[in-house]
C-alpha cells in the first residue's frame, strides 16, 4: 500500500515499512499467544492425524415421512395440498442427488440423519447415500415429534427407525436426532439401550463431549441452531446470507482452534437443496478446504473419538 500525501506535504496513513511493522507485530502476537496456550497444555493439535478444525455436515432426510399436506377449503375443511406434496417429491429428485454429487465432488463424507419411513418410501435414495461412503442416523421413524410419548411407545417408534434404516442400507445407526430436537427425558437413556452411542439434541458446546447415561458413557455431537439452513431458506430462499454466515463461523473458530478444540456442525435439508443452495454449501466447503488442518468429519467419528479419548470433556450432569 503506497502512503498518500496532502498539499502541504503531510504524509498520511501508515507507510508500507509501518504497515508490515504493524502486520508483523500482530502476527508475533498471535504466535505467542498460541505458544503459551501449548505451553500451558491447551495447545493443538486436537484432533487426529493433526488436524486443527473438525467440521460435520449433516444432511437430514424427511422426505416421505411427514404426514400428507392439507389446506382449509370452505366452512374449514380439510383438503390435500397437492401443490405442497410436490416439495418432497423435490427432494428425492433433485435435493439428495444434487447434494451427493457435490459432496463426492469435493471428497468428504457427511452424516445423514435419515427417517425410517423416508427409506421405505425411497429405498433407492437411502441405499444410495450409504454406499457412498456417508454415515445414517437415525430421526425417528416418522417425521413427527416424540418429546410426548411415553417410554414405550417412544422405545418401539425409535427401535422401528433403527431397524428399517438398517434393513434398507445394511447399516445400523449410533446416532439420533429428534424432530425439532425435542427429545424426551427418556430418548438418550432408549437409544443407549438400542445400541446408539451418542445424539445431536443439544447446543451447550462448539465440542463433542462424553455424558453418562444408565451407567455408561454416551457421546454428545452438539448442534447449531444457528448454521441451520432451513431458517434461511424459509426467509425468502436467501441462499447468500447462508453461504456468508457459514464462511465467518468457519473463520472464527478455525482462529479459536489454535489454542482450544473447536468443532463446526453444519445442518442442511433434503427439501431446500436448490441449486443456489447448494452452491453456497459447496463454496463455503472449497473455503475450508483452502486451509490447513481442517477435518470433515462424520458424527460417529467424533462420537467415537469423544468416548475413547481421555481429552475429551465428560459431563457428570445430564439435562
Amino acid at each position: 500500500m503506497t502512503a498518500r500525501s496532502d498539499l502541504s506535504g503531510e504524509r498520511r496513513g501508515p507507510s508500507r515499512r509501518g504497515f508490515v511493522a504493524v502486520g508483523a507485530g500482530a502476527m508475533s502476537v498471535a504466535q505467542t499467544a498460541g505458544a503459551r496456550a501449548r505451553q500451558a497444555g491447551q495447545g493443538g493439535p486436537f484432533w487426529p492425524n493433526g488436524a486443527r478444525l473438525a467440521v460435520a455436515l449433516s444432511m437430514v432426510v424427511e422426505t416421505g415421512a411427514d404426514p400428507a399436506p392439507t389446506t382449509n377449503g370452505p366452512d374449514n375443511k380439510k383438503f390435500p395440498d397437492l401443490y405442497a406434496a410436490t416439495a418432497g417429491q423435490y427432494a428425492s429428485k433433485e435435493g439428495i442427488p444434487r447434494m451427493l454429487d457435490m459432496f463426492d465432488r469435493r471428497k468428504v463424507s457427511v452424516t445423514s440423519m435419515i427417517c425410517g419411513q423416508s427409506c421405505e418410501t425411497y429405498p433407492d435414495i437411502a441405499k444410495q447415500i450409504a454406499q457412498r461412503g456417508h454415515e445414517m442416523g437415525a430421526h425417528g421413524h416418522a417425521h413427527v415429534v416424540q418429546f410426548a410419548m411415553d417410554r414405550d411407545t417412544e422405545t418401539a417408534f425409535i427401535k422401528q427407525a433403527l431397524d428399517t434404516i438398517e434393513k434398507t442400507t445394511g447399516q445400523r445407526p449410533v446416532g439420533y436426532n429428534c424432530r425439532g430436537q425435542l427429545r424426551s427425558p427418556n430418548t438418550i437413556s432408549i437409544a443407549q439401550q438400542l445400541g446408539c452411542t451418542y445424539h445431536i439434541d443439544d447446543i451447550s458446546r462448539d465440542e463433542p463431549f462424553v455424558i453418562p447415561v444408565n451407567g455408561k458413557p454416551f457421546a454428545v455431537v452438539p448442534y447449531t441452531s444457528h448454521l441451520n439452513d432451513i431458517g434461511y431458506f424459509n426467509s425468502h430462499g436467501l441462499s447468500k446470507p447462508f453461504a456468508e454466515e457459514l464462511k465467518y463461523e468457519f473463520d472464527a473458530l478455525y482462529a479459536e482452534a489454535e489454542s482450544k478444540r473447536r468443532l463446526m456442525i453444519v445442518t442442511i435439508h433434503d427439501a431446500v437443496s436448490r441449486a443456489s443452495h447448494v452452491r453456497a454449501i459447496d463454496e463455503f466447503i472449497a473455503h475450508a478446504q483452502r486451509h490447513h488442518g481442517v477435518w470433515f468429519a462424520r458424527g460417529d467419528q467424533l462420537a467415537k473419538w469423544a468416548l475413547e479419548s481421555k481429552d475429551s470433556i465428560k459431563e457428570t450432569v445430564v439435562i
